[in-house]
């Protein structure tokens, strides 16, 4: 059978990786599920969801010149893992609030910015906010952004009713800065952990068009 009469009879069916136990996932509520897998369980659900392998327990494989399809699979996987954490709707992926392990430095930057150094592994901050801040903060990426260069003229700062964010380079700087006695109300961010790969079950969806349902 030909590898397209193959994928055009497995539409619309929900591809699913070898049973896992309890420990492997969480229930976010009824109708997502938040996976926590290791690499080799990882590379067991990519080899379903994107390569239509199945996972090969207890098999021994010998060759010459051939595919390292393991160390191809997980280059790939963890390509993909990357972007998701940086792009991907904030409802797929494991966001922790971090604010008790963050402290306000004791000084404003020359910016009249706070700056805030985060934990390893941050990749990326889903939201910000300071107890003198009205909301949370606009968060920026690019030190070139137009907000950000806004931020060198006091007429045109950032307030407590707009605040703005730059996360740059592991360091989060806050527009305005902390007020005196301030403090983080909250602090939530996405962290990559090598080897570790948490996210909703529902960003498998886009793997490939043969998983997507038919209409």
């Amino acid at each position: 059978m030909c590898i397209i009469a193959l994928f055009t009879r497995f539409r619309g069916l929900n591809f699913a990786p070898s049973p896992l136990n309890t420990q492997n996932f969480t229930l976010k509520n009824s109708k997502t599920v938040l996976l926590h897998l290791d690499s080799s369980q990882m590379l067991d659900l990519w080899r379903l969801h994107a390569a239509y392998l199945p996972p090969l327990v207890g098999a021994t494989l010998s060759g010459r010149e051939a595919i390292d399809t393991k160390a191809y699979f997980s280059a790939e996987f963890n390509r993909w893992y990357r972007r998701l954490l940086l792009e991907a709707p904030e409802q797929w992926l494991k966001v922790d609030e971090i604010s008790s392990r963050v402290k306000l430095p004791p000084s404003v930057a020359s910016d009249s910015s706070t700056p805030l150094i985060l934990p390893d592994g941050v990749v990326r901050v889903v939201s910000v906010r300071l107890g003198s801040w009205l909301r949370k903060a606009r968060i920026v990426t690019d030190p070139s952004d137009p907000l950000i260069l806004r931020q060198l003229h006091p007429y045109t700062r950032a307030t407590s009713s707009r605040p703005i964010a730059l996360f740059s380079d592991g360091e989060l700087r806050l527009y305005p800065a902390a007020a005196p006695a301030d403090r983080i109300v909250s602090l939530r961010c996405v962290s990559f952990a090598e080897g570790s790969y948490d996210f909703d079950d529902a960003a498998l969806a886009g793997l490939h068009p043969a998983l997507q349902p038919i209409d």
